[in-house]
C-alpha cells in the first residue's frame, strides 16, 4: 500500500513528466504488485476459473457451431 501511496504523491507532483518518466514509474509499481495480484487469483479458484468474469466457465458454449447464423436462422 505503501508504494501505491508514494506513486499517486509522486504523479500529483510530477504531472509535466515526460512519458518515458511515467512508463518507468508504471514498470517500478507494476513489479511490486503484479506478484501479490497473482497470488490472489491463484488462492481465488487459480486454473478453476479464478479469473473474474469467468464464473468458472470455459470460453464459448460446448456443442455450438462456430459458423455463425444461417440466413435460415435470422428473421
Amino acid at each position: 500500500m505503501t508504494s501505491c501511496n508514494e506513486t499517486i504523491k509522486w504523479l500529483d507532483q510530477n504531472q509535466l513528466a515526460e512519458k518515458e518518466e511515467f512508463q518507468h514509474k508504471q514498470k517500478e509499481l507494476e513489479g511490486i504488485v503484479n506478484p501479490i495480484i497473482t497470488k490472489m487469483y491463484q488462492g481465488a479458484g487459480g486454473g478453476a476459473g479464478g479469473m473474474p468474469g469467468s464464473c468458472g466457465m470455459e470460453s464459448g458454449f460446448s456443442g455450438a457451431s462456430s459458423r455463425g447464423p444461417t440466413v435460415e436462422e435470422v428473421d
